[in-house]
């Protein structure tokens, strides 16, 4: 039976005991009210530290140079979010691709390969 509006599994309990629980959510989606028939699948808080983590990689290991599938294997991401992802960070300055399709950091210095 609803009170106002309120499920019945909401009835009884303060709105912090509601707050409390939805702040032990380590590891668990936060299920949000959509539109009808409109499905949100970016987690934008577990993209920016998949991307903070790239960007480390490439800080860790100046030398870093890779193309797409190597990336994707390397970072166990899937083939085509990192392909988006390392086509951001080469459009925003952090990566630049070279002329063999590879990933390196944007300041690092071009070398001809005789």
């Amino acid at each position: 039976m609803e009170v106002s509006g309120l499920p019945s599994l909401m009835q009884g309990r303060s709105l912090m005991s509601l707050a409390d629980d939805k702040l032990d959510i380590r590891g668990k989606s936060i299920p949000m009210q959509l539109a009808e028939g409109f499905v949100e699948r970016r987690d934008h808080v577990r993209r920016e530290a998949l991307v903070r983590r790239i960007v480390a990689e490439f800080d860790d290991m100046p030398g870093l140079a890779l193309s797409v599938r190597q990336a994707s294997r390397f970072l166990g991401v899937d083939h085509l979010a990192c392909a988006r992802i390392l086509d951001t960070l080469r459009l925003d300055g952090t990566l630049r691709c070279t002329a063999q399709s590879l990933y390196v950091r944007a300041d690092r210095l071009v070398r001809k390969i005789n």
